[in-house]
Parts: structure tokens; C-alpha cells; sequence
């Protein structure tokens, strides 16, 4: 065999190695929060991001659709992808990562709610009774902006060509989180909300962020309330003026019956993308009271 012969065999030879180690184009996630800040910190590259659930399922149906209908589905969307965003410290369900890597097992996981590093920057983590951490963090505008952080830096070291327009698309993210904070400020000044009865567990990240007192908590579904429950909750109401309700679901008439309707907030959980989903011109509307 000759020289040329020889380099030529040789170059397939690495080729052939090299293939498999290159990286694909695409983030995969499977929280609306998750898929936002990835959305938004990836504009203008040509990177995509993948929502892997069923837009209807929630976060609480998530894991059962991964293990059962959905696995087969995310398995082959890892073979084309190279970054998992999962909520793996808060959430130690979250099965984004453990089943992509089935298809990939090169797939790079960032942990949106606590970073990889020596000085790693976390969420502030809620711990709910019975010692359950809370993984609602993104109701706590506060853990939005670090989730965002995280997330950003990891993806300019991912894609280092790409490292200018994600920290430009970073600043700007930041600029509407700020707005939000101030435009949820101001409803809650203007509801004038001191105290509240939370109907949702998903909000205890909401009150614990917006510095709630929560005078107390009601999570039973409404079908199951006593005469009991109804009469305490309209005394409470009737006694305190200050006194307001934070639910994650329309105000039933029922609800409204018990309670003036201008003393209800009703306050979006984002747990699932659903048919609002995240719009890519306004991401945090979701967001905002």
C-alpha cells in the first residue's frame, strides 16, 4: 500500500472514531420555567430547546408519562441532543436527565436549580411539612433570576461560539425579571396583601418570596370542604379585613360566595406549559399578578 493509501485509511479511521463525540444542536427540558430561560438565553443562535411532556401534563404527572408512554420518544430525542435542564436539586424526581442519557450517554445535565461548581449558586430551597422540599422555586421571583444565571453560564461554556449573544440575551432577561418584581410589588401594595390563606401547597414559593404572612393554609380540594371548613374560612374573612386568599385555580362560585372576589388572587402555578404556553415576545406574562 502506498503513502497516500496509507493517510487516506488512516483519516477514515479517525473520522469513524471522532463521529460519535460530536455534538448535536438541541437542549432538552421538561419544566415550563426551565424551557423559558433556555428560550430566551438562546435567541439568535439557531440552538433550539425541546419541551419533552405533553403540554397537559403537570409536573406531578410528569415522572409516570417518562416511565411508561413517553420513554421511548425521549430516549431518541437524546441521541440528538447535547444538554439536559433538569431541577434535579429540588426536584429529585425530575426525569429529564436520568432517562435522555439512555440515548446519549455524552449528554451534558445542567442543574438550573443548583449549580455545578466549587461556589455553587443555589435557589433558595422551602422546606414544606414533613421535611418535602418544595419545587415551586420559580413562584419566588427572586429564585427566578438565579435559575437564569445558572443556567446562562453553563450555556456559554456548552457553546462558547455562542458566548456573546447568550450573555447579551442574559442581560435582557434579567432587565424583564427586575419589571416583574416590581409589577408583582405593586399589585400585592395595591391588593393591599398582608396576611393570606394559601389554597395551593404550590404557593407556598409565591408567599415565602413576596414576604406573606400566611395565616393559613386550606389544601383540601373544595368538594371535600365541611360545613366546618366553610364556616371557619368566612368567620376568618369577616373578622380580619387585611385578610386575602392566593389560589392556583379559578375562584369557584362557591369560593366567591364565602369570600368578596376583590379579596381573591388567583396566581398562575406554571406547572405544566398547557395551552398559554411561553411566548417567546413576552416570556414571563405567566408570571405576573
Amino acid at each position: 500500500m502506498n503513502t497516500k493509501k496509507i493517510k487516506m485509511s488512516l483519516s477514515l479511521v479517525v473520522m469513524s472514531t471522532l463521529t460519535p463525540f460530536t455534538f448535536a444542536k438541541d437542549i432538552l427540558t421538561s419544566t415550563p420555567v426551565t424551557y423559558m430561560i433556555s428560550q430566551q438565553l438562546m435567541q439568535g443562535t439557531g440552538i433550539e430547546t425541546t419541551y419533552l411532556p405533553p403540554k397537559r401534563y403537570g409536573i406531578e404527572r410528569v415522572a409516570n408519562w417518562f416511565a411508561n408512554q413517553g420513554q421511548e420518544q425521549v430516549i431518541e430525542a437524546g441521541k440528538s441532543a447535547t444538554v439536559a435542564i433538569t431541577l434535579g436539586a429540588i426536584w429529585h424526581q425530575d426525569p429529564t436527565y436520568v432517562y435522555a442519557r439512555q440515548g446519549n450517554i455524552r449528554l451534558i445535565e445542567i442543574d438550573a436549580s443548583q449549580a455545578i461548581s466549587p461556589r455553587a449558586q443555589g435557589v433558595a430551597v422551602l422546606t414544606l411539612d414533613k421535611g418535602k422540599t418544595s419545587k415551586y422555586a420559580w413562584l419566588n421571583s427572586v429564585n427566578l433570576i438565579r435559575m437564569a444565571s445558572i443556567v446562562g453560564e453553563d450555556l456559554q461554556k456548552i457553546y462558547p461560539e455562542h458566548q456573546e449573544a447568550i450573555e447579551k440575551n442574559h442581560q435582557g432577561l434579567m432587565l424583564k425579571m427586575r419589571e416583574l418584581i416590581n409589577q408583582q410589588q405593586e399589585a400585592i401594595f395595591d391588593m393591599e396583601m398582608n396576611s393570606v390563606i394559601l389554597l395551593d401547597e404550590s404557593l407556598e414559593d409565591f408567599a415565602s418570596g413576596n414576604q406573606l404572612f400566611v395565616a393559613g393554609r386550606q389544601f383540601k380540594p373544595e368538594l371535600e370542604w365541611s360545613e366546618a371548613d366553610k364556616h371557619s374560612l368566612k368567620a376568618q374573612f369577616e373578622q380580619d379585613k387585611t385578610l386575602r386568599i392566593v389560589t392556583s385555580r379559578r375562584p369557584s362560585n362557591m369560593l366567591k360566595a364565602l369570600v368578596s372576589p376583590h379579596r381573591i388572587l388567583q396566581v398562575d402555578s406554571i406547572d405544566r406549559m398547557g395551552s398559554k404556553s411561553i411566548k417567546i415576545e413576552k416570556p414571563l406574562a405567566r408570571w405576573r399578578l
